[in-house]
């Protein structure tokens, strides 16, 4: 279980996030809502170990996270995708997913479920924006996850290709992993979650959970 308790977060004496609680259990899938400014990636950045709150407690199976670096969050098995590519450019697809030490048969199976493979020899700078995409995410799957955070995965993506999109994110983030995904397409997280919990847009930031269907505002 992964757990992310009385979060509070400032900068310069400004708060952003105040006080917030998200409980993340095995297979759960959970949209994180709100308007611009409400600390959506800021809450991400901390629950990944980018970026160390100011108060309260990470915790992963009641073991607390506080003061580690990213890479050690990476170990624990809580992985995390950008808004804009952190992809190598000098690298070939092929070895962007080396970098991950998974099992080869299970590295051939998500690439050929991702219809990745004529992509394999190419470079970031090669691949269109929708395979770009995909590509991030099956790289954090590539470590077989124990928490995902996936923020705004769709950015720049057009309707059509949203659906397809969307179809990929729901075959292949599946099983026990626990997902946490920042979006701004609502439509996108009804197919993936089943509750979304918002920042409300006034400041400090507080959060309401709620069933898709009962979430308002942009996310």
């Amino acid at each position: 279980m992964f757990e992310l308790r009385r979060i509070t977060k400032s900068f310069g004496g400004v708060h952003v996030l105040d006080d917030i609680s998200i409980v993340l259990k095995p297979g759960d899938r959970v949209g994180l809502s709100g308007g611009n400014g409400t600390g959506k990636s800021t809450l991400i950045n901390i629950a990944t170990g980018f970026l160390a709150p100011s108060s309260g407690q990470i915790l992963l199976d009641g073991h607390s996270l506080n003061d580690q670096p990213p890479w050690k969050y990476a170990r624990a098995g809580i992985r995390r995708s950008f808004q804009t590519s952190r992809l190598v450019p000098t690298l070939t697809v092929r070895d962007q997913f080396r970098f991950e030490t998974c099992d080869p048969a299970r590295r051939r199976q998500l690439v050929a479920h991702s219809a990745l493979e004529d992509v394999l020899d190419l470079f970031p700078f090669q691949v269109p924006l929708p395979v770009l995409r995909k590509i991030e995410v099956v790289r954090a799957l590539l470590a077989d996850p124990r928490v995902l955070f996936l923020d705004e995965p769709s950015a720049g993506l057009s309707g059509e290709e949203l659906s397809a999109f969307a179809r990929f994110l729901s075959r292949n983030v599946s099983g026990d992993a626990a997902l946490l995904i920042v979006e701004h397409r609502q439509d996108l997280m009804r197919v993936l979650v089943d509750e979304i919990v918002t920042l409300e847009s006034h400041v400090p930031s507080v959060a309401t959970a709620g069933k898709p269907a009962e979430a308002v505002g942009d996310a």
